[in-house]
């Protein structure tokens, strides 16, 4: 694609999300390959900062082989995080936006100094650029008149159904946890719909941690101190069916909470 190509897809997406109706951008994003759709997201995500919702820090997602295999793209993705859908426990999301919500369990760290280029990072040492660690949620939009022929790059390029990050309870001596033995749920009234272990986040949320920020530096990108990072969840997008009160806990960490009405 070339930049004008480029442009008019990042525009695209971009009008679609404001409008907060459900979009198809299927024929719009027939062909698009995984470099390609980067190029878009950054695109997409220069039109959203200049509209006064700049990038608020990263996301994981599709950290496991049968989540992106059969979306043919050739490993875990990332996508930004905005402003404007930064929460704490306790939020409560007004009908309308978003469109389809679904919840995920996930840690999420808070930068405390910049990840920039000249090494590169591994679970160990990225610990150091990490100044706090939450319990947290993803909440995910659905926005498409028919995700299922959403392609890989499709949803690289309106960043992986992003809606907001939800920071709940802070972990203390979070550099001792077993990541791997972490055990995470979500729940809606009461119900639990979906859970899994911290070894589903590509083995361990510090391992995708430092594998996004190694990825942003081949995009001449980097984890700037205060992004805060959601690190991918433990199990796959757990779509509500209604309003309720939805919460995503890790066993023996704490937990986040919003309302959906």
């Amino acid at each position: 694609m070339d930049t004008k190509e480029i442009g008019a897809l990042a525009d695209t997406i971009v009008a679609g999300r404001l409008s907060r109706k459900p979009m198809d951008i299927v024929a719009a994003t027939a062909g698009l390959g995984e470099a390609d759709a980067y190029k878009v997201q950054f695109a997409v995500h220069d039109r959203l900062a200049a509209a006064g919702d700049p990038l608020a820090g990263w996301k994981v997602a599709l950290t496991l082989p049968n989540q992106y295999e059969p979306l043919k793209l050739s490993g875990p993705v990332f996508a930004g995080l905005f402003k404007s859908g930064l929460r704490t426990s306790g939020a409560v999301f007004e009908p309308g936006y978003p469109i389809k919500p679904g919840v995920e369990p996930e840690l999420v760290a808070r930068m405390g100094k910049d990840a920039g280029p000249g090494t590169t990072y591994t679970a160990d040492s990225i610990k150091a650029y990490v100044a706090n660690l939450h319990c947290g949620m993803e909440l995910v939009d659905n926005r498409y008149a028919d995700v299922s022929r959403m392609s890989g790059p499709a949803r690289i390029a309106d960043d992986v159904l992003q809606a907001a990050c939800v920071v709940g309870t802070e972990i203390k001596d979070w550099q001792k946890l077993d990541f791997p033995g972490l055990k995470g749920r979500s729940v809606l009234d009461g119900k639990e719909i979906g859970k899994g272990p911290g070894s589903a986040v590509m083995g361990s949320a510090m391992i995708s941690l430092a594998w996004l920020a190694n990825k942003l530096l081949t995009h001449g990108k980097h984890l700037r101190a205060g992004d805060l990072i959601l690190t991918g969840s433990v199990h796959p997008p757990a779509f509500l069916g209604g309003k309720g009160v939805a919460r995503t806990e890790f066993e023996g960490l704490g937990g986040t909470e919003i309302t959906i009405r």
